[in-house]
């Protein structure tokens, strides 16, 4: 009962753990689509594109996991419709950071390249801005990205325009301008090069070609592959340096019309845009003596810088919001990986001691087990040989039996010198049979003793000073056995038998009576 409650509290945790996990990833499916929700309308509303991302709460980094890069590639996107300069380069570079991160290349070359066109033009530095450049190349080839790589390709030009090389640059597009006509997919890139190609003639002064230029780069209005407020944004620019030459010209009427092309595109200016605008409309003001109008928009281009300020300043506080929120992030990254290193340390500590004590407790069982071995090894051999002992002791008890049947026949003959020769020949059976069953001398004397009990009783009375080795030596010769033949009885050496014949002959003092020791116990024992 007790295992069943067990498992129902198993899968109760299981089941609540699945339904937090899709919970959980239903509510991040839900911040991805405010991205997808996002791209759909960038071009053409940045502001509704900037609440589909404010809507994704923080923490960002956790809700949208994975696709960071083409957040902040939103954001900078955003920036750049809503003229927010100052924050364009910090959002692409967080764009350029996760990308790198996340191995998005196409992202990473995206945001590459719009670091280099606003580092070059905000920033006036030409070396990190080709930094970029070279970045943005290295991964649009990472990705094969064919367009991005155009783009990339078309940027010496952009750079010789910036620096009013016209020339320089109008070559370096010519050459290429029918490659750039021929990417079908995306317009973008023709369009691109016949707008630099305008902005050179006029730089050059020659209207026609850049009237030429510009209207077929107005063909391309509706053209499926260039959003409307992309191309309104590059046409607003053109327009402006065609009123720009044509004030230069003093050309009133013309100055006129291309003002108000300039000015039905507000929209789409960007802060450089506005700020001409506003110089070419008091500048024509001048000229026609409207004193009210040109104050009009005096205030008008007040107001616009007031708000730049103000853009400026917000972005500002933003931007440093960021920094400490990702210094805040960073100091509690720090103190979690300090803490988790100590956490670790001290799992490594407890680990080590763990292992230490698993290792002296299996030394321990280790040592148990081979005595146990052992043990239970002499156990069985303690167990083999005991069989064995009991199998040769039976055999030893028949065999005695067998020797004492022998031995009381023996008794019963009444002829001395068949008896004599009949306990010889059973000495010898029993010394043949001694390696079997009998392992010393002394298991010879109960058998010795029952063959002849008088001579050993009358031996130790006469001779006390003999031990049982020596009286059975002496009952051995006095059978009429030789010293060889005692010695493979007694298990011995011939030398040591004629050894302890000599001892014999001592203790006995048979010397004195100047016979040997045979002669004496044959004559004693007749």
């Amino acid at each position: 009962m007790f295992n069943c409650y067990l498992k129902g509290i198993f899968y109760y945790f299981v089941f609540s753990l699945s339904i937090f996990c899709s919970f959980a990833q239903s509510s991040n499916n839900e911040f991805l689509k405010y991205i997808d929700s996002a791209w759909t309308i960038i071009d053409e509303n940045p502001k509704l594109a900037k609440a589909y991302l404010d809507s994704i709460t923080e923490p960002v980094d956790k809700k949208i996991e994975g696709r960071l890069a083409e957040y902040y590639q939103l954001k900078g996107l955003v920036n750049d419709g809503l003229h927010e300069q100052a924050l364009i380069i910090h959002n692409f570079m967080q764009a350029l950071k996760y990308a790198k991160k996340e191995k998005n290349y196409d992202v990473a070359g995206m945001s590459s390249l719009e670091l280099f066109y606003n580092t070059y033009l905000v920033k006036k530095d030409s070396v990190l801005a080709f930094r970029y450049l070279n970045e943005a190349q290295k991964y649009y080839s990472l990705s094969n990205n064919i367009n991005g790589l155009a783009e990339v390709k078309q940027m010496p030009a952009y750079v010789a325009l910036n620096n009013k090389k016209h020339h320089k640059s109008n070559a370096i597009i010519l050459k290429d301008l029918e490659y750039y006509k021929n990417i079908t997919d995306d317009a973008y890139y023709y369009m691109y090069a016949l707008f630099m190609l305008t902005t050179n003639y006029i730089g050059l002064d020659d209207i026609a070609n850049a009237h030429k230029y510009f209207n077929k780069l107005k063909k391309l209005k509706n053209n499926k592959t260039i959003p409307q407020a992309l191309f309104n944004r590059h046409i607003v620019t053109l327009y402006g340096d065609v009123a720009d030459f044509h004030f230069k010209n003093k050309a009133i009427d013309s100055l006129q019309l291309y003002l108000q092309k300039f000015g039905a595109l507000r929209s789409a200016m960007n802060d450089q845009d506005t700020r001409n605008y506003f110089r070419l409309q008091l500048d024509y003001y001048d000229l026609t003596n409207d004193i009210e109008l040109k104050n009009a928009f005096k205030d008008s281009l007040r107001n616009f810088e007031t708000a730049q300020m103000n853009k400026t300043l917000n972005a500002s506080i933003k931007i440093n919001t960021d920094l400490m929120e990702a210094e805040t992030k960073l100091e509690a990254e720090r103190k979690k990986k300090h803490r988790n290193s100590y956490i670790i340390g001290l799992l490594v500590i407890l680990l080590i001691a763990f292992a230490t004590i698993v290792i002296a407790r299996y030394k321990k069982i280790k040592a148990a087990i081979l005595e146990y071995t052992k043990s239970d090894k002499e156990f069985s051999f303690l167990k083999t040989n005991h069989e064995k002992l009991k199998v040769k002791t039976r055999g030893l008890e028949d065999y005695i039996k067998e020797v004492k049947k022998e031995i009381k026949a023996i008794s019963s003959i009444n002829n001395s010198l068949e008896q004599k020769e009949k306990i010889k020949e059973l000495y010898k059976n029993i010394n043949l049979n001694s390696s079997t069953f009998l392992a010393k001398e002394e298991n010879y004397l109960e058998l010795i003793n029952d063959l002849n009990i008088d001579f050993f009783t009358q031996m130790k009375t006469l001779h006390p000073k003999l031990n049982d080795s020596e009286i059975t030596i002496c009952y051995y010769l006095s059978i009429g056995f030789k010293n060889k033949e005692i010695a493979t009885f007694l298990n011995s050496s011939t030398r040591a038998i004629e050894s302890k014949r000599y001892r014999i002959s001592k203790k006995m003092d048979t010397k004195t009576n100047n016979i040997t020791l045979v002669e004496y116990l044959n004559e004693t024992f007749k």
